[in-house]
């Protein structure tokens, strides 16, 4: 007599992987074998549970590794019950397929965390760069996966490392049900003509620049220990990852002409981290010559640590790093707004961002998705881009009245 067993078509698709193409892994470091393709429910008792260990795990590396930290408070459990409910009545996807860059390390993180919350699977692609923070988080992910209870979220990641090899992402990219790239621009354009699964979607994220508003007024009316505030604040949002992150600033506006000898504190003050390196010094000089050569009418000015360069035909840098800024002066915010401005971050440095907040609403010239205080810049945020990265990671139930 034969019998015959139930094989549903996870099954079937989990099986596909044990064979999956040859990779380096990060985290877990088992290899296909065992990775399972098959969500969980968005917001899962055990994945609530797994994000609050690692929120906690991360918390205790404050010392050793501050973004890390920074991580785990922002997963701390009364900021992910308000996302469960925000995100009631949504399910998974499937499979997520995420192409990080090497300028932000800790983005690969943000993005699988995003996929997980709400239940899927992720296949992360890290680049080859190392990079120790990464290498941290991702000690920190395998000493969890090691655990037997949270086997159900190391079966459903995998986060790998390959050369440029067109036929490994489109292994993936034929499997998933989301792919997210983000950028730049090159990389996004090569892997959009890799295929997809027809009913496979994309999240692209692609470069962008940011800026600041400085309100002059309010500046020169600070004492000692508020200006210390804001420099510091400023120092994080403009000098972390020597500006190549989409949110840090490249841009400053000033609202009213700031007094001169103001404008050079300030700035000498942000800027303090790059100015004692002869490596940023050269990359000024030349971003400033590459830039000069899109706009021959482009003015220079050099301030330790930072170049200022007021183009006259782009309100966006072409070459940016090592303290390479655009300048712009208004006397108003409506004259500001007049700009056809495409900004992913603002950071607001004056009172009450609202104001801006208000501005945009009624400005549809100009697109800027994020306006941030001094020292937020770079936070992630649920919304990104101006995409609301959860409920891009799943769809909505319909529901039968």
């Amino acid at each position: 007599m034969q019998r015959h067993f139930p094989v549903s078509r996870s099954d079937v698709e989990d099986a596909m992987w044990q064979a999956g193409p040859e990779v380096a892994f990060a985290a877990p470091v088992s290899g296909w074998q065992g990775f399972v393709t098959r969500p969980l429910p968005s917001f899962a008792p055990v994945i609530g549970d797994f994000v609050a260990a690692l929120s906690a795990r991360l918390l205790k590396e404050g010392r050793e590794n501050p973004d890390l930290a920074a991580f785990g408070f922002w997963l701390r459990p009364r900021q992910i019950e308000v996302q469960r409910k925000r995100m009631a009545g949504r399910a998974p996807l499937g499979m997520v397929f995420h192409l990080v860059p090497s300028n932000v390390p800790t983005v690969a993180f943000y993005s699988w965390i995003m996929a997980l919350l709400m239940g899927n699977g992720s296949v992360v692609r890290l680049s080859s760069r190392i990079d120790p923070v990464q290498e941290a988080m991702l000690a920190i992910l395998n000493e969890l996966f090691s655990l037997h209870e949270w086997q159900e979220i190391a079966s459903r990641t995998r986060f790998i490392r390959y050369d440029h090899d067109e036929r490994v992402t489109a292994w993936l990219s034929a499997r998933c049900r989301l792919r997210i790239i983000w950028g730049g621009d090159e990389t996004i354009g090569r892997v959009r003509a890799i295929a997809l699964s027809p009913r496979a979607q994309e999240i692209v994220f692609p470069d962008r620049r940011s800026m600041a508003v400085f309100d002059s007024q309010w500046l020169a009316s600070l004492d000692a220990a508020a200006w210390r505030q804001v420099v510091v604040a400023l120092q994080q949002d403009f000098t972390r990852f020597n500006q190549q992150a989409c949110a840090s600033p490249t841009t400053i506006c000033w609202l009213g002409t700031p007094d001169k000898a103001l404008r050079r504190r300030l700035l000498e003050a942000v800027f303090a981290p790059f100015a004692d390196s002869p490596a940023l010094m050269m990359e000024r000089l030349i971003n400033s010559q590459q830039n000069a050569a899109h706009d021959g009418q482009i003015q220079l000015e050099n301030f330790a640590g930072v170049t200022l360069l007021t183009p006259a035909v782009s309100l966006r840098l072409t070459h940016i790093g090592g303290g390479t800024v655009a300048e712009f002066v208004a006397d108003t915010l409506d004259e500001l707004l007049l700009q056809p401005w495409d900004m992913q971050t603002c950071v607001w440095v004056g009172p009450d961002k609202t104001r801006l907040e208000r501005a945009l609403l009624v400005s549809p010239g100009c697109r800027i998705d994020r306006v941030a205080s001094p020292g937020q810049a770079l936070a992630f945020e649920w919304l990104w881009d101006g995409i609301d990265m959860l409920a891009a990671c799943s769809h909505r139930l319909a529901r039968i009245e």
